[in-house]
């Protein structure tokens, strides 16, 4: 069973999720502070870091972190599986991640990404309502991921309605980003295929 599917049934019996993250106000204002000192992996500093939370204030990343579980996951250890129903988004906070689809038949299994820190993934399953997973992901070594579920943002959106906005715009720009990116792939790959008919086209005038 995957860290997700797992999670998912917490969710579906209604049971507990695992232990957020509990840092108090003046601890995380500390850690966040560039002149704290304090080590340059804080979760402060971390969630300063990342490129999609950049219009979240240090007070509204503090109320963010508050909804975030953290997770150690062994060499190997399956986040969450190809089909599986999504359930949260997960931040990178260190290690690496590989993403995979899982192979048919007589076809190899294929690393599609390897992620590091301050990379994110997941992020369809808290705007999808039964969003099924696409591809496989694994930890590489031992990793550490910051997440948070569809419980986790319900409760933001009634408790925090402006930190929760911001989150799910934040959600958004992740994935037209990545809407964008697989729009110029295809671009490429279309162009190369004309290129290709083209030189061919070429091949059998001459013959």
């Amino acid at each position: 069973m995957s860290y997700e599917k797992d999670i998912q049934d917490k969710i579906d019996t209604k049971g507990d999720l695992p232990e957020k993250l509990d840092i108090s106000l003046l601890k995380y204002f500390w850690q966040a502070s560039p002149l704290s000192g304090s080590r340059p992996d804080s979760v402060p500093k971390f969630l300063r870091d990342i490129d999609v939370l950049k219009n979240f204030s240090d007070n509204e990343l503090r109320i963010l972190s508050q909804s975030l579980h953290l997770r150690v996951f062994t060499d190997g250890e399956v986040i969450f599986s190809q089909k599986d129903i999504g359930v949260g988004l997960y931040f990178v906070y260190s290690g690496q991640v590989d993403v995979r689809v899982e192979k048919e038949a007589d076809e190899d299994e294929n690393i599609i990404i390897t992620l590091d820190k301050n990379d994110y993934f997941g992020e369809l399953a808290l705007l999808q309502e039964g969003s099924v997973r696409n591809a496989t992901a694994v930890s590489r070594d031992t990793t550490q991921l910051l997440g948070i579920f569809k419980p986790d943002v319900e409760y933001l959106i009634e408790s925090y309605p402006v930190v929760a906005t911001k989150l799910l715009q934040s959600i958004s720009v992740i994935i037209a980003n990545r809407l964008y990116s697989v729009t110029q792939e295809l671009k490429r790959v279309k162009h190369r295929l004309n290129q290709m008919e083209a030189e061919s086209a070429k091949a059998l005038e001459k013959n």
